[in-house]
């Protein structure tokens, strides 16, 4: 793998088990949850009864004395291999998380393997490996106390005070249910001091999780095998007041059944991994190398930040977290940037998506003409949160078109699914009727992008309005609204051409411009409602703003969203200009000195990051797979 990694993804099964390594090497720092909070993972190599570690245990990294040098590193959709070697050994480890898109069953498992494999280089050297995990993964803050018990097929850890789904917010922890090492050999112990080995503790007392920092600890003589770390959420998201079960819980009477047929699944489940990672490789190969590095590193975050689960009619709910950016949950307008990954893959997700927010929309709570933004903050789904000025509702134009786009998406990529439009005609023809009235030329509001702040005449948004009616078209195959699609289209091709020979930012702003990510779906859905000759001009013209790092998102900053500048490359069939984005994205990835989990938000001209970061919509970068 030819990028650096700002933070590797290690064990990413959903937004609260997520532990990522930020760092160029496993043993330069500690390993953390996506938020920035310690999640710490302590693992080595006892070399004749001296313990060598291959990660970080704290985050001064004082604990870490003569780490076995890390030879190499590749990134896989599924799996992150790390190598080591010094006089003594070579090892390798492997993290895999099997999010299977295509494999439902197995993806909602919450369970992450670690692999590892270690050859000694001499016949005199003794060898144990140890792997361990800190007890703070359970827990939220450090005046919360953490209890360790010892089932039949792990050590387990989690909070003395038992509350599930008793919290909600955006860069927070899980703080219920148990933490498991699902291992014969697991003990809990402190971290090593130094080069000493474990040392172990009494499970009958709690323990403070940040000030004593207890592990649950494996130390195997055997020198290759596989440990496996789950979580038992007890009850993962409360939807409209119901709390609902795991989704693995349709084929497994307890967490134990599922823990033991997933540990005996594991030959199985590596060669699905390493099936799946070989297509989606084989799938992007005509993009060459870098765009491979750039979805690899993407595929796991994009899909760790949802919960899947069911609701109580037994239908699919696909449950993003607003990671980073305010923690809602089922963001619509998160969900339309990260959609094609999934519309490649499996598009009943897609629909898994859409429900909640469709769902809302039905209910009396619900008063306004156009569509919700979210149905809550994660993992508590009962309706909008997001609110300014003590009103909620605030991008009208943005939402209609993304869910009338999203309808007629699954429509086309599942080979004409209807199925949710059908369930809510009226519903979306109202919504279509609103970007009739109100979408070509919008007041003064929030698009997608709204940390840039309100906008009015946004030529970008009014693209998405156009775009929307012309997918009401497709869905219902009402011909009026074709008619008024390639209407707007005409007069949108006058109104918004610039000065320059590009598209303006706003219709009343002459001197500007704006990258219009939106135009895509002109082509996927196959409406050619505009130009060739205005979609090259955009292009042509952000090739000569373009930076080191990207091309900005528009004319009043430096800053980029890496989704849309993918999708800027389906706007036009131009290699030389796709090539040039995804080195720039590369460029990024590589250089920043921000270390946090892939960002979607950072600035052109020095790759650094503004907010956001393990966000879903890097599914977005897969764009070009549709």
């Amino acid at each position: 793998m030819k990028i650096r990694p700002a933070a590797v993804p290690l064990i990413t099964v959903d937004p609260f088990l997520s532990v990522w390594s930020c760092a160029n090497a496993l043993g330069n720092n500690a390993t953390q949850h996506w938020s920035g909070k310690d999640n710490p993972i302590y693992t080595g190599v006892v070399i004749n009864g001296k313990f060598r570690p291959f990660s970080a245990v704290n985050s001064d990294g004082l604990t870490v004395r003569h780490p076995i040098p890390q030879t190499g590193l590749k990134v896989t959709p599924t799996s992150s291999i790390y190598t080591f070697e010094n006089n003594e050994l070579k090892a390798t480890l492997t993290f895999t998380t099997p999010l299977l898109l295509d494999r439902l069953d197995i993806m909602t498992r919450p369970v992450s393997y670690v692999e590892y494999n270690i050859e000694p280089k001499r016949d005199d050297v003794k060898l144990e490996f140890i792997f361990g995990i800190c007890s703070n993964w359970c827990v939220d803050n450090n005046k919360q106390e953490v209890v360790f018990k010892k089932t039949g097929y792990s050590v387990c850890c989690g909070n003395t005070v038992q509350m599930p789904l008793s919290h909600s917010g955006d860069n927070n922890s899980i703080d219920w249910g148990y933490l498991h090492l699902c291992d014969s050999s697991a003990c809990i112990s402190e971290p090593p001091s130094g080069a000493s080995t474990p040392k172990t503790l009494q499970y009958t007392r709690a323990y403070n999780a940040y000030n004593e920092k207890p592990y649950i600890v494996v130390k195997k003589k055997e020198l290759s095998g596989v440990v496996m770390v789950a979580y038992d959420e007890i009850k993962p998201i409360e939807y409209f007041g119901a709390q609902l079960d795991e989704y693995y819980s349709k084929y497994f009477d307890s967490f134990e059944d599922m823990i033991k047929v997933a540990k005996s699944d594991y030959p199985e489940i590596k060669k699905l991994c390493r099936e799946f990672d070989e297509k989606l490789l084989s799938d992007t190969e005509k993009f060459g190398e870098n765009y491979q590095n750039i979805v690899s590193l993407a595929y796991r975050q994009a899909v760790g930040a949802h919960k899947l689960v069911e609701d109580t009619e037994g239908n699919i709910l696909f449950l993003s977290k607003e990671c980073d950016s305010n923690g809602c949950i089922g963001t619509l307008d998160v969900t339309y940037p990260s959609i094609p990954l999934f519309l490649k893959y499996n598009p009943e997700l897609v629909k898994g998506m859409l429900r909640p927010i469709l769902k809302f929309a039905k209910s009396d709570a619900w008063t306004y003409e156009y569509t919700p933004h979210d149905v809550g903050t994660y993992p508590i789904a009962n309706g909008q949160t997001y609110i300014i000025n003590g009103e909620y509702g605030q991008m009208p134009v943005e939402e209609a078109g993304n869910m009338l786009i999203c309808l007629a998406a699954v429509d086309k990529y599942s080979g004409g699914d209807k199925e949710l439009f059908n369930e809510n005609k009226e519903l979306i023809k109202k919504w279509a009727d609103y970007l009739v009235k109100y979408g070509y030329d919008p007041e003064n509001q929030l698009c997608t992008d709204d940390f840039a702040g309100h906008l009015g005449h946004n030529c970008n948004l009014s693209l998405k309005a156009i775009l929307g009616i012309a997918a009401y078209f497709s869905l219902s195959g009402d011909e009026a609204y074709i008619k008024i699609a390639k209407e707007y289209a005409e007069n949108w091709q006058k109104e918004a051409l610039a000065s320059h020979g590009a598209t303006r930012l706003a219709f009343d702003k002459d001197d500007t411009w704006s990258m219009k990510y939106n135009i895509v779906w002109d082509n996927l859905l196959g409406y050619k409602l505009f130009s060739d000759d205005i979609k090259k001009n955009e292009i042509k013209y952000y090739a000569e703003k373009m930076n080191r790092y990207g091309v900005p998102l528009d004319c009043r900053d430096d800053y980029t969203k890496i989704d849309w500048l993918m999708w800027s490359t389906r706007i036009i069939d131009d290699k030389e200009y796709f090539d040039k984005v995804c080195q720039c994205i590369v460029n990024m990835i590589n250089e920043t000195g921000d270390r946090v989990p892939l960002t979607d938000w950072y600035y052109t001209s020095t790759a650094a990051y503004v907010a956001f970061r393990n966000r879903t919509v890097v599914g977005g970068l897969f764009i070009n797979l549709l």
